[in-house]
């Protein structure tokens, strides 16, 4: 329990209780030498996204690349200051592409300088882009570089924020989870 709850920052107490809710749900058990093991990580997954709703947990806001997501991401790859993680589908691209991104859903600290410095415009209505300020830093923590050097939310949060998101989006987690299940040993 104190390992899990040094690796989430969140209280023992918290901890106890989430895995109490996760062993009853069948979702984790308890090895004898006190480990959890997780027998359906996909599940899991799935469970949790059922909480975690993308557009509802965190602070969304919605823009217009006026150029398209390609020029987009250049700006972005180039934007060296930037503290951000790409997630959604032109994340799951890095490692499961079901079809060319219509639109592009980032984490950003700070959602008014990375609009401003990737010449976003804000609307209402037409969006391509999603920015979106975390209700938690872990979402940015666990990043990683790929897609010709952007910075890339985890598969896990990525497969999880597919799930909830608009769209074609969760057939593109399945697909995503699907890659996940055949290249375990790679993400994990």
């Amino acid at each position: 329990m104190s390992d899990l709850a040094d690796t989430s920052r969140a209280s023992v107490g918290s901890v106890y209780r989430v895995m109490q809710f996760l062993e009853e749900q069948e979702l984790a058990e308890r090895l004898p030498d006190r480990q959890f093991l997780v027998p359906d990580w996909a599940a899991l997954l799935r469970r949790w996204s059922d909480d975690y709703q993308l557009l509802r947990t965190n602070a969304v806001t919605r823009w217009i690349a006026p150029r398209g997501l390609s020029d987009l991401l250049d700006t972005v790859r180039e934007d060296k200051e930037a503290n951000y993680a790409v997630t959604g589908s032109v994340a799951a691209a890095a490692w499961a592409a079901y079809a060319p991104a219509r639109s592009a859903m980032v984490y950003v600290r700070n959602v008014e300088r990375a609009a401003a410095n990737w010449g976003l415009r804000e609307t209402e209505a037409g969006a391509n882009v999603l920015l979106i300020e975390p209700a938690y830093p872990v979402v940015m923590e666990r990043a990683m570089t790929a897609l010709q050097g952007l910075t890339v939310a985890h598969p896990a949060q990525v497969a999880v924020d597919l799930l909830t998101g608009p769209g074609r989006a969760p057939a593109e987690a399945n697909e995503l989870l699907e890659w996940m299940r055949t290249h375990e040993q790679s993400w994990r």
